[in-house]
């Protein structure tokens, strides 16, 4: 009898391993070729499933954006009060183990692509307004309906993308620089949740 292939689970591991060689490697490295030897397959095997490099690139980053978001839904079930909850959120979205530093080498690798490349906008964009309605729930159930809810979410979002970028360019995660940058990240995230405590909305 012919072997069954499970096509979801095999062009989900196309997908991780052609993630793996983006993160190690950045987005230049991800021609066919490359991508079918890191996957240990042939380039025919990839153009099954996907229609050529652009497609395997926007869902190469919709991989990447569903795994991280799963991730994060994770997080937001953690902890009794929402402030732990949307703690818990945020610490998840920085680049603090291997894994999730993987994720934010990914992520500057698609940021620089996108440029030219409209259908990776639209995933971005896609991801953040995902990401953008977590947090104000979060923040929702912390501290009520405020009338700055917006530009305090995008508050957040500013400290974790710049604090990630930092960390994610820094010397490894164990270097001084990263432990700095973490303690400052740290720092200035629970003042944004102090102020949403205690400031009028």
């Amino acid at each position: 009898m012919p072997r069954l292939v499970d096509h979801d689970a095999r062009k989900g591991e196309l997908l991780d391993a052609s993630l793996a060689l983006v993160a190690a490697e950045g987005i230049e490295a991800a021609s066919l070729r490359r991508l079918a030897r890191a996957a240990d397959c042939t380039t025919g095997a990839i153009t099954y499933y996907f229609e050529g490099r652009d497609a395997l690139l926007v869902a190469m980053l919709r991989r990447a954006h569903q795994t991280t978001g799963a991730r994060m839904l994770r997080a937001a079930g953690r902890g009794a009060l929402p402030r732990d909850r949307l703690w818990a959120v945020l610490m998840e979205a920085l680049p603090l183990d291997p894994e999730r530093l993987a994720e934010w080498r990914v992520w500057l690798a698609f940021w620089g692509a996108a440029a030219g490349h409209p259908e990776l906008i639209e995933e971005n964009l896609a991801r953040y307004a995902e990401w953008r309605a977590l947090l104000q729930s979060l923040v929702r159930d912390m501290a009520g309906d405020r009338a700055d809810l917006s530009l305090r979410v995008d508050a957040l979002i500013g400290l974790v993308d710049g604090f990630g970028l930092q960390i994610a360019l820094s010397k490894g995660l164990h270097s001084e620089g990263a432990a700095a940058l973490r303690q400052s990240a740290e720092r200035l995230l629970k003042a944004q949740l102090d102020e949403l405590v205690n400031a009028e909305g």
